[in-house]
C-alpha cells in the first residue's frame, strides 16, 4: 500500500527530530561513562578494563607495589609493563634492568622490548576459549588455565625448552601464548594480550594466579607497574608517527624540490637573448595617431579626444569623479574661475569639425580655458 502526500509530509516533518533525537542519544553513549571508570589499562581505575584489582591482588598477597611511569630502579624485583610507548633509551634502561636480575612481565604484544614474532590469535574458530598451560615452568607450576579473551600467540621458537633459552607456555594454534625469554641474569616474560589483566577478567580460570606467580612469587617482594601512556601522551612525536616508506618518500620529494630550484634558480652560461617588446616614445605614438586620424579624415574622432580629455583633466583639477557631465564642469568653473560658463561649455560640446582649420581652432581654444583654468585655481 502506498503512503499518500499527506503522510511523506509528516514523516519529512519528523526526520530534523528524529536527527536531533539519535544525536543526544549518540552523546549521552559516548560523553555518558563515568569518570570511575577511567582509562583502559590505568592501575588507577576500577572500570571493566581497568587494572586496580590487579594492584590491590598483589597488596594482599603481600607485594610492595608502586605505580610510576619511570623504569625500575635497584630494589626493584619484578615489574609489569602494561604498555609500551617507551622511546629508545627508556627501552634500553628497561633492560639494562632486567638483566641485573629483575623480572619483566610485558602485557603489551606489539612490544619491542624483545624479538618475539606474532603467529595468530587465541581464539578457535568464533570462540576464545580457556588456554592450558602444558609446560614445566616451575614459577607457573600452581597454574592450570588462563582465560585471554582478544589474545595472540607467539611463535614458538626452535629449540625451545633447553636449560637456560627461551621457554613457550599456553600453547593454541601452532603458537604460545606465553613466552619465557632470559635476558642477562634476569627474564622477560611476554603474554599475547593484557586482557588477563584488568578487573572484567582477573577472576576468570587462573588468571590471577597467574600474575601473582610472576609478580609477587614471594611475600614482600617489590613490584612496579609501569604507568600506561594517558590518550594522548606518550613520547612518540610526530615523526615518530610516520611509517618508514612515507617518510622515505617525503625526503624524496625534498631532495626534487631542491634539485628543481637549483635548476630554476640560475642559468649556466651566456644570458639568453628573448624578444622584446617594440619601444615606441610617447611623442611618435601621439604622432602616428594623428596621421592616422588625419588619413582617415576622423575630424569628428580628433575632436572628440581633445574635448574629452579637456573634462576630465578639469574635472580632476577641481575635485571632481572623472565621469563628471559637461555641464556640471561647466558650472564648477565658471563659479570658481570667474570664466563664462558659455564659453566652457561650448568648448566641452563642440560639434564636428568641417575643415582642419576649425579642428586647430577647437584645439587652440581647448589649451586657452585648461591655462586660464590653471592659472586662476
Amino acid at each position: 500500500m502506498n503512503a499518500g502526500p499527506g503522510t511523506r509530509a509528516r514523516v519529512r516533518g519528523l526526520l530534523p527530530w528524529l536527527a536531533v533525537v539519535v544525536g543526544v542519544a549518540l552523546v549521552v553513549v559516548v560523553a555518558g561513562r563515568g569518570e570511575e571508570e577511567g582509562n583502559p589499562l590505568d592501575p588507577a581505575s576500577p572500570g571493566p578494563l581497568g587494572t586496580k584489582g590487579l594492584v590491590e591482588v598483589l597488596r594482599e598477597l603481600g607485594g610492595e607495589v608502586r605505580v610510576s611511569g619511570e623504569p625500575p630502579g635497584a630494589g626493584t624485583e619484578t615489574a609489569l609493563l602494561l604498555s609500551d610507548d617507551l622511546s629508545p633509551g627508556r627501552r634500553q634502561r628497561l633492560l639494562d634492568w632486567v638483566g641485573r636480575g629483575g623480572t619483566l612481565v610485558v602485557a603489551d604484544p606489539s612490544s619491542g622490548v624483545t624479538a618475539v614474532e606474532q603467529a595468530g590469535s587465541t581464539q578457535i574458530g568464533l570462540l576464545d576459549a580457556e588456554i592450558e598451560r602444558r609446560c614445566d615452568v616451575a614459577a607457573l607450576a600452581d597454574v592450570g588455565r588462563v582465560a585471554a579473551p582478544g589474545g595472540i600467540v607467539f611463535e614458538i621458537p626452535e629449540g625451545q625448552g633447553v636449560p637456560g633459552g627461551m621457554r613457550a607456555c599456553f600453547p593454541r594454534n601452532d603458537g604460545a601464548w606465553l613466552l619465557v625469554q632470559p635476558v642477562g641474569s634476569g627474564t622477560v616474560v611476554r603474554l599475547g594480550g593484557a586482557s588477563v589483566l584488568v578487573n572484567r577478567e582477573l577472576g576468570e580460570a587462573d588468571n590471577a594466579v597467574l600474575l601473582a606467580s610472576l609478580l609477587v612469587p614471594a611475600e614482600g617482594t617489590s613490584v612496579q607497574v609501569l604507568q600506561p601512556p594517558l590518550p594522548g601522551g606518550g613520547d612518540a612525536g610526530l615523526t615518530d608517527l610516520i611509517a618508514p616508506r612515507v617518510r622515505l618518500a617525503l625526503w624524496q620529494l625534498v631532495v626534487a624540490f631542491v634539485l628543481l630550484a637549483l635548476w630554476r634558480a640560475r642559468r649556466l652560461g651566456r644570458p639568453v637573448a628573448e624578444p622584446q617588446p617594440v619601444q615606441l616614445p610617447g611623442a611618435e605614438l601621439v604622432v602616428a595617431v594623428g596621421n592616422l586620424l588625419q588619413r582617415a579624415k576622423g575630424r569628428g574622432q580628433a575632436a572628440g579626444l581633445l574635448t574629452d580629455d579637456l573634462r576630465r583633466s578639469l574635472a580632476e583639477r577641481l575635485g571632481l569623479p572623472p565621469s563628471t557631465p559637461a555641464d556640471q564642469v561647466a558650472d564648477t568653473v565658471a563659479a570658481r574661475t570667474g570664466i563664462p560658463r558659455e564659453r566652457v561649455l561650448r568648448t566641452l560640446t563642440r560639434s564636428t569639425p568641417r575643415d582642419e582649420a576649425e579642428l586647430v581652432a577647437l584645439s587652440q581654444a581647448i589649451d586657452t580655458v585648461r591655462r586660464e583654468v590653471i592659472r586662476v585655481d
